[in-house]
Formats: structure tokens, sequence, C-alpha cells
């Protein structure tokens, strides 16, 4: 199992695996092999979001600006001012880490993969759910995410 307490040059870790002929493989691969992850599963992913201050505040930046979004749905990518407020290096940045996460689970990374996970976190930290496992963001991610996160009682 993976350890996740020290990510020094986690970074580096992916760019050198997507290099290899088994990082291209791993993550052209998940595209058509991604499997449905459990709630445990995406609510781990997400936790990990939060304990390294760096991938912590791209995240809170990133999420800052899906509030923005949310709270604004007429504004886009063609409007004034779109580039300048979307956070893209931070975005990328938590992008980079979830490749590494699934990366290091070996967890095959699909188009969906960790969606529900990304968007607890996002939930949280804009105060619109308490914590990532409440009863209120597994109800969340039962009604937004049934299709790709299995629960317990679903899973044989």
């Amino acid at each position: 199992m993976a350890d996740f307490e020290d990510i020094t040059g986690w970074q580096d870790e992916l760019e050198a695996f997507e290099k290899t002929e088994e990082g291209r493989k791993f993550f052209s691969d998940g595209w058509g092999n991604a499997i449905k992850l459990t709630f445990e599963q995406e609510v781990r992913y997400a936790e990990e979001l939060f304990r390294h201050e760096e991938i912590h505040e791209a995240l809170k930046k990133s999420a800052k600006f899906v509030k923005y979004l949310d709270d604004n749905p007429e504004f886009g990518q063609d409007d004034e001012g779109f580039w300048d407020l979307c956070p893209v290096e931070d975005n990328r940045k938590v992008e980079a880490f979830k490749r590494w996460y699934a990366m290091k689970r070996s967890i095959a990374l699909g188009p969906s993969t960790f969606s529900a996970g990304d968007r607890l976190a996002i939930d949280v930290v804009n105060g619109d759910l308490a914590s990532l496992s409440s009863p209120e963001a597994e109800k969340f991610v039962r009604e937004e995410f049934s299709w790709i996160v299995a629960f317990p009682q679903e899973v044989q």
C-alpha cells in the first residue's frame, strides 16, 4: 500500500512514470477500464487533498472558482475575464495530484474517476458540506454520482 505521509517529489515521480512505457499504458488503459469506485475510496482520495498544504491551497483556489461559477451560471469560458479568474495552474496541480494518487493506488484513471471525491472536497471547502464522510455527503454522492460510485451493500 502506498504511503501518503510524505509526498515530497510527487510531481517529479508522476512525470517520470508518465514517460515510461508502463506509465503510458497505465494512463491510456484507464480510459477503457475504469471501474466503479466505492464511496470510501472517493472519501480517502478527498482526504488526501486536505492533508498536504500545497494541494490544499490549490484546492481552495479551485473551489472558490467553482463556487463563483455555481453562483454565476451564465458566466462561461467565452466571457471577458473568465481566464483571468480561472485558477488554471491550481486546477492543473489538483488534476496532476489525482493522476499521481491513482498511480500510487493502482486505480485505473478514467474520465470520471474521483469526480465524487473532487466535488466532496470542493463542497467542504466552500462550506456546502460539513465533512467528507457525513451522512449529507453520502446522500449527495448517492444522488449525484451513483452511476460511478458504489456503496458497501452494492459491492460483492
